[in-house]
């Protein structure tokens, strides 16, 4: 054990939660505690050896105990709001913020579960973690989701009801634990919690979501739904980390449609470097889901050279580095995308088959920078 501060509450031993923690740690060769809301470790457990071992965790007089099999997992219970969490780093976490096939996310608990090796992970649950109301009664819509540091949301995670819980009973509504389907590496997500599919059909399904960025180093982002219900607006926002988020804008959303919709949104102020958008996809009641993250990178100039302009049969491109060449493509101005290629052609890319007007190339290099220009194909 190390750093044990032990208040002798009817057996619950307390560890410190905050740097430096406090944390109690069990052999190999243990694979048996017994644990009770009046008896377990108000703190950070961890466990060394490679058995599956119930980590006998708990809080504010709730036993609540995870199960993992990988060597020296480290964990605690928090049986306190997400949204309001102080610890640990990376917090809060907001229950709000979730993938489009997460619905309702626990606000009375969750779990810091970290580790480098890959192991299943359980969560459990008792009367005081409300099952009935997270799932609308309905045990089977039960799932575990994990906190997506990156993307600044809850993931959901596949997994199943246990038939016999790490209580010794069966899983009930009352009372059970729920098991990751696969092994998962913990530190992947900051913490994990207990949450509900979506009751009702998401009001926003997503097709694509891309970012170009034109000769004029602005970025077109370019998005496409094929069925909206409910939905209100579009939010666009905007990160230079992927971590610290602001609002660029805003566009309304059709609202209702059961067929192919496309938008569109032109960031004129961006910065030399890395650039990450998503788009916080708002229904009219308040509900929101997130896109993928889009990046684009700016660098300096490039000498770059797209001849005819206007083209007619083929156009030809020069750019310094032609080797470092990721991929080539052609855009209309609405975002719809025509052309795409690996490397330029040496006999120059084919623009017969496209109808007169103004496209957008946009060339990426193998360092993540891009290059666009406007070029006109005219008949």
């Amino acid at each position: 054990m190390n750093s044990i501060l032990c208040l002798g509450q009817a057996g619950i031993i307390t560890t410190s939660r905050t740097s430096p923690r406090g944390i109690v740690s069990f052999s190999q060769a243990v694979n048996v505690f017994t644990a009770s809301n009046t008896k377990y470790v108000d703190g950070y457990v961890k466990k060394n050896g490679t058995t599956r071992f119930i980590y006998p965790v708990g809080d504010n007089g709730n036993f609540k105990p995870f199960a993992a099999s990988g060597d020296e997992i480290t964990g605690a219970y928090f049986m306190e709001n997400p949204n309001a969490a102080a610890v640990p780093a990376g917090g809060p976490f907001a229950v709000a913020s979730k993938d489009p096939g997460v619905g309702t996310v626990s606000s009375i608990e969750f779990w810091d579960i970290d580790g480098t090796n890959p192991s299943r992970i359980s969560l459990s649950w008792n009367q005081s973690s409300n099952i009935s109301a997270l799932t609308s009664n309905q045990i089977s819509n039960l799932i575990i989701v994990g906190w997506n540091t990156a993307l600044s949301r809850w993931d959901k995670i596949p997994a199943k009801i246990d038939a016999t819980s790490l209580f010794g009973s069966a899983s009930t509504l009352a009372s059970g634990s729920i098991t990751t389907d696969l092994s998962i590496i913990p530190d992947v997500y900051s913490v994990y919690t207990l949450a509900a599919i979506p009751s009702a059909p998401l009001p926003v399904t997503l097709l694509s979501f891309d970012a170009l960025l034109d000769e004029e180093n602005s970025v077109l982002l370019t998005w496409a739904t094929t069925f909206e219900s409910n939905s209100d607006y579009f939010n666009i926002e905007y990160s230079l980390d992927a971590k610290k988020w602001l609002d660029k804008g805003s566009v309304l959303a059709q609202g209702e449609s059961a067929q192919l919709t496309q938008y569109q949104f032109t960031d004129n102020k961006i910065a030399r470097g890395e650039n990450f958008y998503r788009l916080k996809m708002i229904d009219k009641d308040g509900t929101f889901a997130y896109s993928r993250i889009q990046s684009i990178r700016v660098a300096g100039k490039v000498e770059t050279a797209f001849y005819p302009n206007p083209a007619s049969d083929k156009l030809f491109v020069n750019i310094d580095n032609v080797s470092d060449i990721r991929s080539i493509r052609l855009h209309t101005i609405s975002g719809k995308e025509v052309y795409r290629a690996a490397s330029i052609p040496n006999s120059g890319i084919d623009v017969r088959g496209l109808t007169s007007g103004t496209y957008l190339v946009s060339i990426s290099m193998a360092d993540g920078t891009s290059y666009a220009k406007k070029i006109v194909v005219t008949r």
